[in-house]
């Protein structure tokens, strides 16, 4: 009986191993030809200027930490500029989270095909979601907070295990396995600060697993001095650079308003199409909060009755439990409505669902209702991947065979917040303009990729021009005079992220003389930047010739209607 069995996990382990073969070989070219988000290249921008001998917020404009652009900076000069090297890196810093999720129950009986299955759902949920949650900030401080989770584990085994701590070497070992954990929670924490409340989550969870105030302490201090040398070491680099004083000046007078505008984002049509977009990955949360709660639960009522230590399987339950729950609370309270903020709650979320499946079926003791809730999830996952699309399949071997170009990019977009095949026409328009630096201006966000296609510097230090003109409307006057002193030549704006729908955005006159829509507000007299006279237009983007002098912005970041064009005509007068 025990060889067959041996025979039977052997065949099931090949058998996944065969699986995460072959749908790693569909997806990774597939994943690696797909378009950057344009939080990407704004990073990318910023990491260049700083690179060049700019200064960071004062010459590019920035509401984060500069954990991310510091990263950019080792990236870039090592891989090169293309969005597939990029790609590759976050293909690579995933796979170390991937990695270190799968085997974190390793020790505890978590057989090779369970993490090899584990393996393949957390890849196949990071290749279901759009390009929108690639390279982003959230997904990528979890590797170095799994790191730490990680020595947060060993360091609660060797506190526990340790007879005593007053011998000099023991408290050394202690207070230094600390001091590097706080150094991987620091690096999170530059990138992304949310990352504190699961870090506090877990170190808590290890307070309540120790119980010795003495062996805390000292670990507590190592932790605390880790952190602490790594931000000044960060604020050392912003002092040395000369981008401390815009960097204090944008963190107390830009983003309290940027913070404030977290609550617009959350509408019940907004939380809808991000649950539409999440399907049917969100719905593991419906299972992974009431384990991990249960967990909690379990372990303080083993604690409380027999004030003994945990076994080690108990207690990486807890550590991670900790870690999923204190990460979905801060993604929902704290954060905005984005779709990259979510992903490393629902890996975590997988991971906690993992290691319950994995441990259950070890011991043979997973039920019928847990077999058809698996088979069902399965069929739905299998039903909405993208990637086992026909028309997506169709494109492997040019992924494969090719780099990535604005015509591929087009076709493997999950998320169309780029017309590229329009883009492109309007890139090849610019090229003819002779263009330098600072002479383009990209109004919308959604128009960045034009700079690093270009090659040339944006016409503000305010690349994301009209989210800053939405998000912190009472610095209207600062983004109007940067516009007013900029030598730039041409402007690029985005009718659909202007306020237009689809249909009215690429709709076309009648009239063979006007290039804009039917909708457009014609009559528009000196509202920047709606007034400068259009000379190209592609679909939704209309390029604007610069004629002085500029006028004034409209109320908000969007064209305005007629009523408010006379309302500025008026206010002109």
């Amino acid at each position: 009986m025990e060889i067959q069995a041996a025979k039977r996990v052997t065949v099931y382990t090949w058998i996944a191993v065969i699986v995460f073969t072959l749908f790693l070989m569909l997806c990774v070219p597939l994943f690696i030809r797909m378009p950057l988000a344009t939080d990407v290249v704004l990073y990318d921008l910023q990491a260049q200027t700083a690179l060049s001998g700019g200064t960071l917020y004062q010459d590019v404009f920035e509401t984060n930490l500069p954990g991310i652009v510091w990263l950019h900076m080792l990236v870039r000069p090592l891989v090169g500029m293309s969005s597939d090297a990029l790609r590759v890196v976050d293909l690579l810093i995933l796979g170390g989270s991937i990695l270190l999720l799968m085997f974190w129950n390793c020790r505890n009986q978590f057989s090779i095909t369970a993490m090899l299955w584990m393996g393949i759902t957390l890849f196949a949920f990071y290749f279901s979601l759009t390009e929108w949650c690639h390279f982003q900030r959230d997904t990528l401080i979890l590797f170095p907070a799994l790191v730490a989770l990680w020595l947060r584990r060993k360091q609660t085994d060797r506190i526990l295990e340790a007879e005593s701590l007053s011998h000099k070497t023991s408290v050394l070992v202690v207070w230094g396995w600390g001091f590097l954990e706080g150094l991987c929670w620091a690096t999170a924490f530059w990138i992304k600060p949310f990352v504190a409340v699961p870090a506090l989550c877990v170190w808590i969870g290890s307070l309540f697993l120790i119980r010795q105030p003495r062996k805390m302490l000292i670990d507590f201090s190592g932790l605390l001095l880790g952190g602490l040398t790594l931000g000044a070491i960060g604020i050392t680099w912003l002092w040395q650079t000369g981008a401390w004083p815009w960097f204090y000046e944008t963190f107390t007078e830009w983003n309290p308003e940027y913070v404030a505008a977290r609550k617009a984002g959350w509408n019940p049509l907004r939380f809808a199409q991000f649950l539409f977009r999440f399907y049917p990955w969100c719905l593991l949360h419906l299972i992974a909060v009431p384990l991990s709660f249960s967990t909690v639960w379990q372990c303080w009522k083993i604690h409380k009755q027999s004030k003994s230590t945990l076994e080690t399987g108990q207690r990486d339950t807890l550590l991670l439990s900790l870690m999923y729950l204190g990460w979905l609370f801060q993604s929902y309270a704290f954060q905005h409505l984005f779709d990259y903020v979510h992903p490393p709650s629902h890996l975590l979320a997988i991971a906690v669902i993992g290691v319950y499946l994995g441990s259950r079926a070890q011991a043979q003791s997973l039920n019928l209702a847990w077999k058809m809730g698996v088979f069902l999830f399965t069929v739905m996952a299998v039903l909405s991947f993208p990637n086992f699309k026909p028309e997506r399949i169709q494109l492997w071997p040019t992924c494969v065979l090719n780099q990535s170009n604005l015509q591929l990019k087009s076709e493997l977009a999950l998320m169309v917040q780029v017309d590229w095949d329009d883009l492109a026409a309007v890139k090849a328009f610019l090229e003819k303009q002779n263009l330098k630096d600072r002479e383009l201006h990209c109004y919308n966000s959604t128009l960045v990729y034009l700079y690093p296609e270009l090659a040339v510097e944006p016409a503000t230090r305010y690349v994301f021009f009209d989210s800053i003109l939405i998000f912190c409307p009472k610095h209207r006057r600062e983004l109007m005079e940067s516009v007013k002193t900029s030598p730039q030549k041409l402007i690029v704006t985005d009718l659909l992220e202007s306020g237009f729908d689809r249909k009215t955005a690429l709709a076309k006159s009648p009239n063979s003389n006007q290039l804009t829509p039917p909708a457009y507000p014609v009559s528009l007299k000196g509202a920047y930047p709606w007034s400068q006279p259009v000379v190209f237009r592609a679909g939704r983007y209309l390029v604007h010739q610069v004629q002085r002098p500029l006028g004034r912005f409209p109320a908000s970041g969007y064209i305005p209607t007629e009523e408010q064009v006379r309302e500025i005509a008026r206010q002109q007068k």
